[in-house]
């Protein structure tokens, strides 16, 4: 009979090791070369992507990256007398932007009092060039740069790009050579890979951590960005006050992310946001040459469903590729382009377009002036085809401001006599009053019918449909009474698709929905 102690202590033997094998070879990664950047020319000159060199652990990555990781500390100088800064209430905010010691950078300091910020960056090119986040070095009058050797540089904010959330330095290094770390492609990053955050929490200097990239694509509100530009990679590797900055690296020591901000509640841990590197590869040069950034602007109003199954089967899509366009800005490089509303848009410059960020991610990424190749899916009737036009981009900022329009919307409207109400597709409808036309600020010429309520978890619900906007057309019939109305529901067949042209606030918008069997 076996001897049931040795059997059991044998038992954890295997385990013990099994786990410690687990470990090493968890820990086991590819390793980048030590490389640096070309000199600087027309261009910031960066150094090459690293491809796998054989294995090694997070230590050797770490090793090879830390001298060209460095601190940025920044001084706010106090203002004019008498001139006090808004105190603000960062806690009011689920995102917080961070500039390193939360006691030093308190917005509450007394005035006359120097604001000091501390966070990190990282050498790209050996002349000099570093990047960091803006909020780091917003509105700095002194920006200094601490290496890993112990020297200190005085830095020049050489340009920024708040949409991004992005900043372009330079410090004098007397002929000096820095090392620097490569850039690494972000978009060919899949989550559940390991990377590396480099950084300088709480003034703890040189702070690695480890972790995961726990998803991609995330359109969060962080400062001063523009969602509609920048999305950002999510990662558990642990970052603080101080990270920003940093750099985020994948396992060949290639930057892929810039570390930017942190989620913090009671109920968060281990929820970072770190700037994909792709999006700064794209402006580093305007920066450097211009010191902002403009974007390309293409002058639609994109369906905010996106091509989902109704859109699809009613416009007899192959596929959900592509940008449904509802609305066109008049006289905006889509409207010279022959851009029409209803268009599908399906490639720029040849590239298949995926979807509306898609869309606003290869516009954005071009200049003011640059023309681009578009092909459109155009169905008219029963009639598609496929129609080539060129767009010469406008700028993007200069266009969003121009198409704001704001609404002039009454807290208390007044009492309306009975109205004309129908029901239809999840919706109750009434006629348009005089005074509701003036509360939602519609033209004189704009007419139809007001939806006041929308069932719950109907389709027209899970659409965006809701109360306050106004139905014009169904099926590319228009609707200007409660008799129209009625008279194309009627018309309809369970299953069937049908069209909605909606006023949507100052948006003319188009919903697909699907009658209910």
């Amino acid at each position: 009979m076996k001897n049931p102690k040795f059997g059991f202590a044998s038992l954890l033997a295997v385990i013990g090791i099994s786990i410690v094998f687990g470990m090493l070879l968890g820990g086991r990664l590819n390793a980048p070369q030590v490389t640096f950047a070309a000199p600087t020319g027309g261009a910031v000159r960066l150094a090459p992507a690293v491809t796998g060199a054989g294995t090694t652990s997070f230590a050797d990555i770490v090793e090879r990256a830390m001298p060209a990781v460095v601190s940025v500390r920044s001084t706010n100088l106090p203002g004019e007398e008498g001139e006090e800064e808004e105190p603000g209430s960062p806690e009011e905010w689920f995102f917080r932007r961070f500039f390193g010691n939360p006691e030093q950078d308190d917005p509450r300091q007394p005035p006359g009092h120097p604001r000091i910020g501390e966070g990190s960056g990282f050498i790209i090119s050996e002349d000099g060039y570093l990047l960091t986040n803006n909020h780091v070095v917003e509105d700095a009058d002194d920006v200094r740069v601490g290496t890993q050797d112990g020297r200190e540089f005085e830095a020049t904010v050489i340009g920024t790009d708040p949409s991004i959330d992005l900043a372009l330095l330079k410090v004098d290094t007397k002929g000096a050579t820095l090392p620097t770390l490569p850039l690494g492609d972000s978009d060919s990053l899949r989550v559940g890979e390991w990377v590396i955050a480099i950084g300088n929490p709480l003034e703890f200097e040189q702070t690695v951590t480890v972790g995961v990239v726990s998803a991609k694509e995330r359109r969060v509100q962080i400062g001063q960005t523009d969602a509609g530009v920048v999305s950002f990679l999510q990662t558990d590797a642990a970052i603080n006050f101080g990270n920003s900055g940093g750099p985020l690296l994948d396992g060949n020591g290639n930057v892929i992310g810039i570390n930017t901000a942190i989620r913090r509640s009671n109920f968060a841990e281990g929820i970072g946001f770190a700037l994909p590197i792709n999006h700064a590869r794209m402006v580093i040069d305007q920066l450097r040459e211009r010191g902002y950034v403009k974007r390309g602007y293409i002058g639609i109003t994109m369906n905010s469903t996106g091509i989902d199954e109704e859109a699809r089967e009613y416009l007899g899509l192959p596929d959900g590729l592509g940008v449904i366009v509802d609305e066109v800005t008049e006289d905006g490089p889509a409207a010279r382009a022959g851009v029409e509303p209803e268009d599908v848009i399906r490639k720029v410059d040849g590239q298949v377009v995926k979807n509306n960020i898609d869309l606003i991610a290869k516009i954005a990424s071009k200049q003011p002036g640059d023309e681009v190749s578009i092909e459109l899916y155009r169905k008219r009737e029963n009639r598609s085809q496929t129609v080539n036009v060129t767009a010469r981009l406008g700028d993007r900022e200069e266009g969003l401001r121009a198409s704001t329009r704001p609404l002039r919307r009454s807290p208390t409207p007044e009492a309306e006599p009975e109205l004309a109400e129908a029901t239809g597709l999840g919706m109750t409808i009434v006629e348009l009053a005089p005074s509701q036309r003036d509360r939602l600020d519609l033209d004189g010429d704009e007419r139809g019918v007001l939806i006041t309520d929308v069932e719950f978890n109907s389709q027209a619900a899970d659409k965006g449909l809701g109360r306050d906007m106004v139905i014009t057309g169904i099926d590319n019939k228009t609707v200007r009474t409660v008799e129209d109305w009625e008279q194309a529901i009627d018309r309809l067949e369970p299953g069937q698709v049908v069209k909605l042209d909606v006023l949507a606030g100052p948006r003319a918008i188009t919903v697909y929905l699907r009658v209910p069997r």
